[in-house]
């Protein structure tokens, strides 16, 4: 009698049986250069002072205080959040707290050129700043 070695057999699919869904997450999870291309597209948007999504923007208005934390290189805290403004004269920063469309935010004017509207927390009532070796301190 003969020895027979079993050979397995892979089943493989055109990928035609596949859904939509699950051929756009294979697409995006193939796709490592999306996420460079979301980054920077983000990061245009949040430099020009644009917002990246603006239906994200409206539901979780703390994400776009994150991007632009994240833009000046800052660091948010649990009551607050550090920003560094090496170079920047105490007297050309200016901080004023408003409301736009419903949302209270902080305009950070440094010099004439630059200008960031941070969106605050809702539930901020009272905002301290301040500058200690060239880094902003804000706490609420």
């Amino acid at each position: 009698m003969e020895e027979w070695e079993q050979v397995e057999i892979q089943v493989v699919t055109d990928g035609l049986d596949a859904s939509p869904s699950e051929l756009h997450a294979a697409f995006e999870m193939s796709g490592d250069h999306l996420n460079e291309v979301r980054d920077r597209h983000t990061m245009m948007l949040v430099s020009s002072g644009e917002i990246p999504e603006g239906h994200m923007a409206e539901i979780a208005p703390e994400r776009r205080l994150n991007w632009i934390i994240d833009e000046l290189n800052g660091q948010r805290h649990n009551n607050g959040l550090t920003i560094p403004l090496l170079g920047a004269d105490a007297s050309s920063i200016d901080l004023a707290k408003g409301e736009i469309e419903g949302h209270s935010i902080l305009k950070l004017r440094v010099g004439e050129n630059f200008v960031r509207n941070l969106p605050l927390p809702a539930e901020i009532d009272s905002i301290k700043a301040t500058l200690k070796g060239g880094v902003l301190d804000l706490s609420w």
